[in-house]
């Protein structure tokens, strides 16, 4: 047995009348457990998972969303999820243990052993990993050299002069207004789950994965804003303005019949707690604008983010019909794309084919 099924653990305490009843007083944490057994040890290992829950102020909300979280960590547990396997360290490890590299003296580990772990990462299951992925490993495993290289065990960290990856994310190509209304009408007929999900990247100039982090207690109604978590260096204001469009879609959803702690996107199809790290929910919903691709026939050239780049080509027109200049107008959209500044924002605007020289067919002198 790899694994136990989880279990929920609540708390009590003595009523007045002396019966254990269900607690949320300071200090009296609920959690889901599990044990896994360690591939190492080959021992059971006992894990907790809170996600949040501690923060929910009533005992009928908390069980509600505890009994969630036991649902959600179970079914990652029968989709393989290992607890031990997809830390790097632990990948690294499993490395040197097939190359026989483990017991060996650390002067023994060349630039070459690394090299050919960080070239061959994932390819054992099949699935090469991005070069970001790859980069991660690197600096993890750099971290590692520079600490033996400050306790003087090791004289140089090589991993340094191996070279990053350069990693360049395909763009995604922004849609025609005809493709769009194609798009809303198969949606609403077969998947209007995935259609308000996408109006939050078009509305909110959101990434799909921000729109993932996205709890009911972010979004404020009375003030027309959502707090948003970004990671992207390009990004600057972590809150967003609420459009009428994003509100009537909050409306729709009834946001306030759930807890406050719960994601407003989940797999159930309603705000619930998600326990999946943000690739897992990223892909979930990338998987489900997959069936639409196909449908409708769209290539691998457009995915979730080509929305979002559809609504920026749409505003920065706007704004250059209103009369602005290139230049007022990208001042306009910078609180509304939350690029860092007007370079970054030229270079988005470039990349998708928003920000083009006016006809110059005029201009030329040659007849060829």
């Amino acid at each position: 047995m790899r694994y136990s099924n989880p279990k929920i653990f609540i708390p009590k305490a003595k009523n007045k009348k002396g019966v254990l009843k269900p607690t949320i007083a300071a200090g009296k944490y609920w959690y889901v457990k599990y044990s896994y057994r360690n591939p190492e040890t080959g021992l059971m290992e006992m894990f907790r998972i809170k996600e949040g829950i501690n923060r929910i102020e009533t005992i009928k909300e908390r069980t509600r969303a505890i009994k969630n979280l036991r649902t959600a960590v179970q079914n990652l547990l029968e989709r393989g999820y290992s607890p031990f396997e997809y830390f790097p360290e632990n990948v690294f490890i499993r490395y040197l243990e097939t190359s026989n590299l483990y017991h060996k003296n650390i002067n023994d580990i060349t630039k070459r052993h690394i090299i050919l772990f960080l070239n061959n990462l994932g390819k054992d299951k099949n699935k090469p990993v991005n070069p970001a992925t790859r980069n991660t490993y690197r600096k993890i495993i750099s971290s590692l050299f520079n600490q033996l290289v400050a306790d003087d065990i090791i004289n140089k960290n090589f991993v340094e002069s191996i070279p990053k990856l350069v990693s360049k994310p395909k763009k995604n190509i922004p849609f025609r207004k005809k493709e769009m209304k194609t798009i809303k009408e198969y949606l609403l007929e077969h998947d209007p789950y995935l259609y308000l999900f996408i109006k939050f990247v078009m509305y909110g100039f959101l990434r799909p994965v921000e729109v993932c982090r996205i709890k009911i207690k972010d979004i404020n109604i009375d003030r027309n804003t959502i707090s948003v978590q970004s990671k992207t260096e390009d990004a600057t204001a972590n809150t967003v303005f609420l459009t009428k469009q994003l509100k009537d879609t909050i409306t729709e959803m009834e946001i306030q019949k759930f807890n406050s702690e719960f994601h407003l996107f989940s797999s159930k199809l309603k705000p619930s707690i998600w326990v999946a790290d943000d690739t897992v929910k990223r892909t979930y919903f990338g998987r489900r604008f997959a069936k639409v691709k196909k449908a409708l026939s769209f290539d691998e050239n457009y995915g979730i983010y080509s929305f979002r780049h559809t609504a920026a080509i749409d505003i920065f027109t706007t704004y250059k019909q209103q009369g602005l200049t290139d230049l007022e107008a990208k001042h306009k959209m910078l609180p509304i794309t939350r690029h860092k500044s007007i370079d970054s924002l030229n270079k988005y605007l470039r990349d998708i084919g928003a920000s083009l020289p006016k006809d110059y067919s005029d201009d030329y002198s040659l007849d060829f």
